[in-house]
């Protein structure tokens, strides 16, 4: 790949990753710094693309890659900030209220679903070790993860609008509107 290559993918594809990485982000700074950084692995890894024609999918792959790195090193990171949000008292702003209706969620849920998220989603074990726990084959525990968190995503659906992405991700979440009925 040569740097005139770089420059068609930069006009091709900077808008369509920018938009990529906002729909995910929310610090704007971090859309750019990501953007740039996909750009210069890009350009350091070059050598190692095989195909020409294939380079528009090869940088999306870097964009993904990139992507999961920086919310893996800011999820290293959140424990820290649990702790002083916990020292001052306080919850992020983000994520007040936020717990009490999940919890409420959790709650309606059958108590076989309510432990496997519990396991998995909030105290961090993987399915391989669950499916362990449980004596289950990997493929059946994690069919029943999915079940579970199917169930608690047709629950949040009912009580809350989902605005989501087209590739399905979460935007935001809302209550729905209540009628007021007089009476």
């Amino acid at each position: 790949m040569n740097q005139l290559d770089l420059t068609n993918l930069w006009q091709n594809l900077a808008q369509p990753l920018r938009r990529f990485l906002q729909a995910r982000l929310a610090d704007q700074a971090a859309v750019e710094d990501l953007l740039q950084d996909i750009f210069l692995a890009a350009y350091l890894k070059s050598a190692q693309l095989q195909d020409s024609e294939r380079s528009e999918a090869w940088l999306w792959q870097i964009a993904r890659r990139k992507l999961i790195d920086h919310y893996r090193v800011r999820r290293e990171t959140s424990p820290l900030d649990e702790m002083q949000a916990a020292e001052n008292n306080q919850q992020p702003p983000i994520l007040a209220g936020f717990d009490a209706c999940v919890q409420q969620m959790l709650d309606r849920l059958p108590s076989q679903d309510r432990w496997v998220l519990q396991r998995t989603a909030f105290e961090g074990i993987s399915q391989q070790a669950l499916s362990s726990e449980l004596g289950l084959s990997f493929s059946g525990t994690k069919s029943r993860v999915q079940r579970a968190r199917q169930k608690l995503r047709v629950l949040f659906d009912q009580c809350c609008v989902v605005e989501r992405d087209p590739a399905g991700h979460v935007l935001g979440c809302h209550p729905h509107r209540q009628l007021i009925q007089f009476e």
